[in-house]
């Protein structure tokens, strides 16, 4: 194993077992008059969730190079245990599976102590546990739970040779959107390869989101694989300090859809139609659809970054309809405020236009988790001047 990706890999195992340390100590007042190792992985699973998970999360992270590295080189490079067996290198945790420790334990127990010990340690998790679920719950808020089927053509767009570090922000802004194992350990790869300073930090900052647990890395220990030597100095000199900010108005978004290949090759089960009065609905909707595979547009989650009320104008109108143009059916959530919208009249004017399936939903059976989808049969909404009602509302919101 190279010497800068040893030491690196050595920290991250003994950063582990310094962790899992300090927590058995918490934990050995929990365990019961006898206990094997299935109890402490327990205790710990129970009281230190997100700190186990992010074991877990590197496992699979590890495990997943060492299997590219055999396929392309033969041998495994990393071995890394699994969380279960991993725990065993942990002192305190042989410590205290020692059978003369077991004894002196059996001979101290008391379940009156257990209980109180197990109280007073819950209460001091239980709001740290609640602080980081908040934390990852508004991460997810802002992302899909699903895979997309066009995700490994935006990695392999990201993995060219040719794309530019200007092009990768933009792809990076669209893989952020969506939460899942295969995007996570993306930004995984690119927080220990990349070497652009500013994409590396984003796929880190991404990561801490999440309360994944990635380590940073120094630039000057970053490893370059290229032999030509002009593009091997363009590498070291030159990629590493490139920076590019987007633009987050309607335009940009609009000319990225017509001249860039993140944009052209998205697809959608499902546009969904809404008042934006309606949201918290929308997201358990959005939710519910994720959790059968479905992937939908909902425009103040895929593309927050450029359509802004306060920016509204023909572009948008433009977005709108191209994004409904990749959406194979709508979802019209049904309730006082979308009934009323000009804006969704809008959408379902143009979608009716393109031919495609419009379901409906109410906000009523969403609160009551009722996902059914039915079909919308009566054109209520038919109105020949609906793009002017809406670019007359968006000037009404601009004045």
């Amino acid at each position: 194993m190279p010497g800068v990706t040893k030491h690196i890999f050595n920290h991250e195992i003994c950063d582990i077992l310094s962790m899992w340390n300090c927590e058995i100590k918490t934990i050995q007042p929990l365990l019961p008059k006898a206990y094997s190792c299935s109890d402490i992985i327990a205790l710990l699973k129970e009281f230190y969730p997100h700190e186990w998970h992010s074991v877990e999360i590197k496992y699979i992270y590890y495990q997943t190079k060492d299997r590219y590295i055999k396929r392309k080189f033969g041998n495994n490079r990393y071995n890394m245990k699994a969380p279960e067996v991993l725990l065993m290198n942990a002192s305190l945790c042989r410590r205290i599976l020692s059978k003369e420790y077991q004894r002196i334990h059996r001979d101290k127990y008391t379940e009156e102590s257990r209980i109180l010990s197990r109280e007073k340690l819950w209460k001091k998790r239980n709001p740290k546990i609640e602080r980081v679920n908040q934390k990852i719950e508004k991460a997810l808020s802002k992302t899909q739970q699903v895979t997309p089927p066009f995700i490994d053509q935006l990695i392999g767009l990201y993995e060219r040779k040719n794309t530019s570090q200007k092009d990768r922000r933009y792809i990076l802004l669209e893989l952020k959107k969506y939460y899942s194992d295969k995007i996570i350990q993306f930004f995984f790869k690119l927080n220990d390869t990349e070497l652009n300073k500013q994409l590396r930090w984003e796929a880190f900052y991404h990561l801490q989101s999440f309360n994944y647990h990635p380590r940073a890395r120094r630039q000057k220990y970053m490893q370059i694989h290229a032999k030509n030597k002009k593009r091997k100095k363009f590498l070291e000199e030159v990629y590493p300090f490139e920076t590019y900010e987007i633009p987050q108005n309607p335009d940009e978004l609009e000319y990225r859809i017509e001249n860039s290949r993140e944009q052209k090759i998205k697809e959608y089960d499902y546009f969904i139609s809404h008042s934006s009065k309606d949201s918290a609905h929308v997201q358990k909707l959005i939710r519910a659809e994720n959790q059968n595979g479905k992937n939908i547009f909902c425009d103040w989650i895929n593309d927050v970054d450029y359509l802004k009320r306060h920016l509204l104008c023909e572009a948008t109108l433009k977005i709108l309809e191209k994004r409904m143009e990749q959406s194979k059916a709508m979802i019209f959530v049904v309730s006082e405020k979308s009934l009323n919208s000009i804006w969704c009249k809008y959408e379902l004017n143009y979608f009716t236009e393109l031919g495609k399936p419009i379901y409906c939903i109410s906000k009523e059976a969403i609160d009551e988790k009722n996902f059914g989808l039915n079909k919308m049969n009566d054109p209520w909404f038919l109105d020949p001047d609906y793009k002017t009602m809406a670019l007359i509302e968006g000037k009404n919101i601009n004045v």
